[in-house]
């Protein structure tokens, strides 16, 4: 009886572990088919963008799929290269004949290969040529890594371009590749990529040292935003935590199994005490062969139970706890976007802000240069008999003025090219530089009212606001819910052996089933106080609608009346730049011929430099006035951002005339 109870746990065992095994299997089995339909897929889109094969091997086109379902992991696959197609088998027939043929097919297969792999090596080629005409420094990216990577590692990091591994995907416009975006492109992307691995960082001073300064256009840096960003990682990383969230409320729907085993040897206060006094009893009793060995009687003992509890009714807390979890994954979704939309705006106005520091010290160098010939003619003045010490140091003053100028103008744009690295989380070693000319990015098309409405819309933090509500009103039912009754059923099997030298028992069983009922009846009014909580929660996220719905008017209007001074602006700058380059001309020459002052030349130089201020303050800030406008409405549909029909380029900057001065 012993042996066949012990058969019996021996073979719940058996049986729960062939469960957890299933199970696993199972898993394994969804997992593979779900990544043989991904990779299926993957093989379709290279089907449709590769070349069309020859009629010749047409027949050739079934076998060739079914060998590729079979083995989808092959290095082809894995390469994105067409296949070649194989000949078709001869019949038995014609065995003879079609020998010569299938030898011909084999050398014209060879020859598609070798010529295959030139047109590929003719393209790497061209590839690396023109990423070194758009970086003159390419040469350093060899050493700090760069070019070391084989074109097989290059393929494959392309064939899966989502950087955060196995999170779920993001808004369209997240994975969007931006339009024109060529190869050369994609492989400065791929090289200013970061280091996945986010705890390892430099310990010398060489692996913080700048060795490469990369151009980048806007359409690159936002790309490289959008794969680099830190901010943008965490939020796809939030995403996956409210996700196992929800399937962890969601496994409150099913039964839970436990299983336990314990194998003790216990020799208890209470047991001693009890074995004392029988000793005692046994004593006065004149027994004295009764006595037994106090330190002999510990007990050995192996238990296992077997337990399957569910809850069959929560009053409603179950599927508050899912409806909780849904709403919490629909705010971590729009945060996700709200987060992207924030870090496009901010990198395309710390691009623009890069380029206005980059042009403003042109300018200022501009100006150092008219302030240096105006040093010199002041002094060639002076030493002809013409001119004032007075009106010497007078230049020279303002010569160390615009000295400092291009020195903080310099400074500010270390300061904009850092905080543009931060954005795009680069790697140490590399900085980066604007590669797009000034110019106005577009027009915007919708009028003021139309902007509000869209904007209304199309904004995440409203739709946010009401997710945040949902969660408030379903975390409110499930606080409720534990003043109703939890009703659940249970069902235990026990096995209990005490082994012992001189055990003649056989392993003893039993068993439990039943139903369990709580019911709080009384809590002191703390359930009722944390629902008040939630219902004090669902009012500010509803006074949060309206909050994120006065902000979001605000910003609109804000970014649409800067993008219109700013328009204006525009036209008003250029015209007075073409004025003031007419009246630094006629002051310079009124001054040589002795007519005119210094003080006249130095403040006509001074006006043509701030006439070339505005025109760059206003097209940069029309830019980020568009920028900001384009982040406040957001989702903005197609046509919404036209072209310029005719691009607004800065002026030319004049050199200073470098002729002595006549007095």
């Amino acid at each position: 009886m012993k042996i066949a109870h012990r058969a019996i746990a021996t073979g719940l065992g058996v049986t729960v572990a062939l469960c957890c095994l299933w199970a696993d299997a199972a898993r394994a089995e969804s997992v593979e088919a779900d990544a043989a339909a991904t990779l299926a897929e993957a093989d379709h889109v290279i089907a449709d963008k590769s070349p069309t094969s020859p009629p010749d091997s047409a027949a050739a086109t079934g076998s060739e799929s079914a060998e590729s379902a079979e083995s989808p992991h092959s290095p082809v696959n894995s390469l994105n290269l067409p296949k070649p197609a194989k000949p078709a088998k001869p019949a038995v027939g014609v065995v003879a004949t079609a020998v010569p043929i299938a030898a011909e097919r084999h050398q014209e297969l060879i020859a598609q290969e070798s010529a295959s792999q030139e047109q590929a090596s003719q393209e790497q080629a061209s590839q690396e040529q023109a990423l070194a005409a758009a970086s003159p420094r390419a040469d350093a990216f060899e050493s700090i890594g760069g070019d070391s990577a084989p074109v097989a590692q290059a393929n494959d990091s392309s064939s899966n371009p989502d950087p955060f591994g196995n999170v779920p995907s993001a808004p369209g416009s997240l994975g969007d590749r931006p339009e024109g975006n060529t190869e050369a492109d994609e492989l400065v992307i791929q090289r200013l990529e970061s280091d996945p691995n986010p705890l390892q960082f430099p310990t010398l001073p060489e692996e913080v040292r700048i060795l490469l300064t990369q151009p980048i256009t806007l359409e690159q840096a936002l790309e490289i935003g959008r794969r680099n960003n830190r901010d943008l990682r965490q939020a796809y990383l939030s995403i996956e935590s409210s996700r196992a969230q929800l399937r962890q409320a969601i496994a409150a729907n099913y039964p839970q199994l436990r299983f336990s085993s314990s194998l003790t040897d216990s020799l208890t206060a209470g047991s001693r005490l009890n074995l004392l006094l029988q000793n005692r009893t046994a004593r006065r009793l004149g027994n004295f062969g009764g006595q037994v060995d106090i330190d002999t009687q510990d007990q050995f003992t192996w238990s296992s139970a077997l337990e399957l509890s569910y809850n069959i009714y929560t009053s409603g807390l179950r599927p508050a706890n899912i409806a909780a979890a849904q709403a919490q994954l629909r705010a971590t979704e729009l945060s996700l976007e709200a987060t992207f939309e924030d870090l496009r705006r901010d990198i395309t106005d710390s691009y623009y802000r890069l380029q206005q520091e980059n042009e403003q010290l042109k300018i200022d160098q501009s100006a150092v240069k008219f302030r240096e010939q105006s040093v010199k003619d002041a002094q060639a003045l002076e030493k002809a008999g013409l001119g004032t010490r007075f009106e010497v140091l007078q230049a020279e003053v303002e010569l160390a003025n615009d000295r400092q100028l291009v020195v903080q103008t310099r400074d500010r744009q270390t300061q904009r090219r850092r905080e543009l690295a931060r954005l795009l989380s680069l790697p140490e070693a590399i900085d980066i530089q604007t590669a797009d000319p000034i110019a106005k990015a577009g027009e915007w098309t919708l009028p003021l009212e139309d902007s509000i409405v869209l904007a209304y819309r199309n904004r995440a933090e409203i739709e946010q606001q009401l997710a945040q509500r949902e969660l408030n009103s379903a975390q409110r039912r499930a606080r409720l819910s534990q003043l109703g009754p939890q009703l659940s059923a249970f069902a235990r099997y026990e096995l209990l052996d005490v082994i012992q030298p001189d055990d003649d028992f056989s392993l003893v069983s039993g068993y439990s089933t039943g139903l369990q009922l709580q019911w709080t009846l009384f809590d002191g009014g703390a359930a009722r106080a944390q629902a008040r909580q939630e219902s004090v929660a669902i009012e500010q996220a509803e006074n949060g609608v309206g909050r994120a719905r006065d902000r979001i008017r605000f910003e609109v209007e804000v970014a649409y009346s800067n993008l219109q001074a700013n328009a204006e602006n525009i036209q008003t700058s250029l015209k007075a730049i073409e004025s003031a380059q007419e009246e630094v001309r006629l002051a310079r020459l009124r001054f040589q011929a002795g007519v005119g002052t210094q003080t006249d030349r130095l403040n006509a130089e001074t006006r043509l430099t701030r006439a070339r201020g505005n025109v760059l303050i206003a097209i940069i800030g029309y830019n980020r006035a568009l920028a900001a406008l384009n982040r406040a409405v957001s989702n903005l549909p197609p046509g919404t951002i036209q072209p310029v029909p005719e691009p607004i380029q800065l002026p030319e900057l004049v050199d200073a005339p470098t002729g002595p001065a006549t007095p």
